[in-house]
């Protein structure tokens, strides 16, 4: 059985071992706060979690992703730095959100850091934000849906069987 905390634990490999991103954080994005986190912490890959549908065989986790970063201002003359800077930010966050998908798309192949059991429905929906938090914090949020192999075998259950 693929677990919630294994779920996790495929985001948090996947931003360990991607060279832009630099923190891992999950649970609900309200509850934490952004402003706290130092400039090394950039760029974040956050999970926060949402419905999981149990059905015949199958587990369905949602959750939404997002990929942020600071906007750069020091791009480019007065006028157009700010533009410049969440233009460059745009990009590279959508790049890296769309490396996150893949990792759980293309998990067939040896090179993904998810297990092959793992469909991740598509297609995908991103949305780019900018100040969504109160500052310059910038990039894109994705909801997946992630179904799982799921028993629903009641031999399994840690419970006083029926006699």
């Amino acid at each position: 059985m693929i677990s919630f905390r294994t779920v996790i634990g495929y985001f948090e490999t996947i931003a360990s071992k991607h060279y832009q991103i630099k923190s891992f954080h999950s649970g609900q994005l309200d509850e934490v706060d952004l402003n706290k986190l130092g400039a090394t912490d950039y760029i974040i890959l956050y999970a926060e979690p949402g419905t999981v549908v149990v059905d015949k065989g199958v587990l369905t986790y949602n959750f939404s992703i997002y990929v942020m970063d600071m906007v750069n201002e020091e791009i480019g003359s007065d006028p157009n730095r700010q533009r410049i800077g969440r233009v460059d930010t745009y990009s590279q966050t959508l790049n890296i959100i769309q490396d996150v998908i893949n990792e759980f798309h293309q998990n067939l192949y040896s090179t993904s850091w998810v297990d092959n059991d793992v469909v991740l429905s598509l297609p995908v929906n991103a949305e780019p934000f900018t100040a969504r938090f109160d500052n310059t914090l910038t990039g894109w949020a994705a909801n997946l849906s992630i179904q799982v192999p799921n028993q629903n075998n009641l031999c399994i259950v840690p419970i006083l069987a029926n006699s």
